[in-house]
């Protein structure tokens, strides 16, 4: 399985670095493993895979513990799920970066959790860019003033902005929700200390997101093959 896993890894890593290349894009490669045990999460950080992404705060959690004394113990961990209140305490800390962050309740209580622990927490805003009901993640038109309020927070670092398109086999059709996503970042630059980061693009569109300027992609099935449904 190992081998498998590995295979599939140095398959689309290629792929993708080459597309960036042909792009001049500088975007990163994140490893959604979600589900996936740790061995396998190790194997590909021996292949040069260091930033993984998890959806769920309990497992993260539970695999940065375990992955105390392992050789991927300088891995990278970023949340990409959906934020329930109750468990920010597992992601803050361990997280290098939170994609998810819609409402300024949730940045303050990751402020404060912060303050407890006397670090500081990077984050992305996740947009609705696509206004589907079925989405988390703010509006649009609402994007500006949430930042305005989440700056003030001392303990946050807000670092860009995050999207999750409408599903579709055909990836062209996530083309104008990256395009607004990255029109969106631009109209608000000067209210980020750097460039925005993006964070759009899964297995399916990835290259349509590369094309907008995606920053971050989030590729699960394309390494790990497809997964069941566990959780």
């Amino acid at each position: 399985m190992g081998e498998d896993i590995k295979g599939k890894f140095k398959k689309f890593n290629k792929e993708f670095k080459d597309y960036c290349a042909s792009k001049k894009s500088p975007a990163i490669l994140l490893a959604v493993s979600k589900t996936k045990p740790l061995s396998q999460i190790v194997d590909l950080f021996e292949e040069g895979q260091k930033t993984f992404g998890e959806n769920y705060a309990q497992e993260l959690r539970d695999k940065d513990r375990e992955n105390l004394n392992t050789t991927a113990k300088n891995l990278v961990w970023h949340f990409i799920g959906q934020i329930q209140k109750n468990k920010i305490k597992y992601i803050v800390g361990p997280t290098a970066l939170i994609h998810t962050v819609d409402t300024y309740e949730k940045a303050v209580l990751i402020n404060s959790l912060c303050e407890q622990k006397k670090i500081k927490q990077s984050i992305l805003l996740q947009v609705n860019i696509s206004n589907d009901k079925n989405k988390a993640g703010i509006k649009r038109e609402d994007t500006k003033s949430l930042i305005k309020k989440i700056k003030t927070l001392e303990k946050i670092q807000l670092k860009g902005l995050m999207t999750i398109a409408e599903f579709s086999d055909n990836p062209e059709k996530s083309r104008p929700f990256y395009k607004n996503l990255r029109l969106l970042a631009t109209e608000l630059k000067e209210e980020f200390l750097c460039s925005p980061e993006l964070s759009m693009g899964m297995s399916g569109d990835y290259r349509v997101a590369i094309d907008e300027g995606a920053t971050i992609v989030r590729i699960g099935s394309k390494i790990f093959g497809e997964r069941k449904k566990t959780l």
